[in-house]
């Protein structure tokens, strides 16, 4: 019998968990290649995935994974160290950095300063080595970001196919930075290199129809397949609590402006009309929001274990990004959950269609706040959405919708068709 090929996953992003979007989608894509039986390999060939974190405490999301390889790094249970004595010396002069300013000690040798942006730093050569030595002969190799698919030239022998993930398009992005004068911790890339880097695979993953059609425009010789994000509807909508106004979200720089444009320019206006209204905010975000102030009424949790009593309890779940691309998967997580939600274009970019109707759309800082207290005081209103965004899911983001393509080529592939 036919011994089912590998799929090799090569990432440098800091997988530990379900901790963000782009995070949640990988490891969705590897349980779909492990539902149809196959083994994944993750391989993280460069130690910059560490950042200012030397220890990693991996969740059970990462068994999905039968082997991981990781450069520079070694395993200690569920806790993945890092070796290189830089990675500690930048996590000891952020922590000083820190505990300088709170001090009102202003240090200027010891700024603070960001990690690169690992996923886009430039391939060495101990990479390269680290990356074939660890793919299997004959895997399925899928490039997590189009900078990745420098694995593929790297390997010395041809895989048995090649895909990349697409997750977002970024020189799209870059010109949402530059027309709303934001600041953005990642690349810019040309639109002709984005180009140039999408053509090497056999096969390009998007996470949104949008961005696949402008791969099919592009390139119309180069297959592309949309591959949304799955999330399982709950039955029915939960309308929560009307006080209870809910933000989750990771720590990137769309995250961080738009809850401080909404913070800025919506909550006061929100909590004259609900003086008891509370803004809950979850996530990584809290990280890049410290030291800005927020506002009377707003609570930063960061990292939460259990999301979902959170979500029930909300009344209104909000997304007020004023830039980015790619699939805003929060969104998605809060249709599946059946919430009343309230979020601007830039959030609906690509879904406009199939997600539209199901939440309140809202750009302009009046529109968005009176948005918002509209949905607090009507608890029926908050039911109706619910409803509408649990259909929305089920019909578009569930597995069976969203995966069965991908494991059909995976199949097709390890086949050898």
């Amino acid at each position: 019998m036919h011994r089912p090929c590998d799929v090799v996953f090569v990432s440098r992003q800091r997988l530990v968990g379900r901790t963000n979007g782009s995070s949640a989608y990988l490891l969705d894509l590897a349980a779909a290649a492990r539902r149809a039986g196959l083994a994944c390999i993750l391989v993280q060939p460069s130690p910059s995935f560490f950042g200012r974190m030397p220890v990693l405490r991996l969740t059970s999301d990462m068994e999905v994974f039968t082997r991981h390889h990781a450069r520079g790094a070694v395993r200690l249970g569920r806790l993945l160290v890092a070796l290189d004595p830089a990675v500690w010396l930048s996590a000891a002069r952020g922590v000083l950095a820190r505990t300088t300013r709170r001090a009102g000690l202003n240090m200027h040798w010891l700024k603070d300063r960001k990690a690169p942006y690992s996923i886009a730093v430039p391939w060495t050569d101990a990479d390269r080595t680290y990356g074939a030595r660890h793919v299997p002969d004959g895997a399925i190799v899928i490039a997590d970001y189009i900078f990745q698919t420098e694995a593929f030239a790297s390997l010395g022998r041809k895989p048995r196919a090649t895909a990349t993930i697409m997750h977002d398009l970024f020189h799209r992005r870059a010109e949402l930075v530059a027309a709303t004068g934001a600041s953005d911790s990642v690349v810019a890339v040309s639109r002709k290199d984005e180009l140039d880097l999408l053509a090497r695979a056999d096969l390009v993953i998007a996470i949104q129809q949008a961005e696949a059609d402008f791969v099919a425009e592009n390139l119309p010789q180069q297959p592309v397949m949309t591959v949304p994000m799955s999330f399982a509807a709950i039955a029915t909508a939960q309308p929560g609590e009307a006080d209870q106004i809910l933000f989750v979200g990771s720590n990137t720089e769309p995250n961080i402006a738009g809850l401080k444009w909404f913070c800025e320019n919506c909550w006061p206006t929100i909590r004259n009309a609900l003086p008891e209204a509370t803004l809950q905010i979850a996530g990584t975000v809290a990280t890049g929001l410290a030291g800005y102030g927020v506002p009377a009424g707003a609570r930063l949790l960061g990292m939460v274990a259990d999301l979902d009593p959170l979500y029930s309890r909300a009344g209104v779940v909000i997304s007020p990004l004023t830039f980015g691309s790619g699939l805003k998967i929060k969104l998605v997580e809060a249709m599946a959950l059946g919430k009343a939600i309230v979020a601007t274009s830039v959030t609906l970019q690509g879904v406009e269609e199939i997600a539209g109707p199901a939440v309140c759309q809202a750009d302009d800082a009046a529109q968005f706040a009176a948005a918002v207290v509209s949905l607090a005081k009507d608890r029926a209103l908050r039911e109706k959405l619910g409803l509408k965004a649990i259909a929305v899911a089920e019909q578009h983001f569930c597995a069976t919708a969203t995966q069965d393509q991908f494991t059909a080529w995976l199949l097709d592939r390890c086949a050898g068709r």
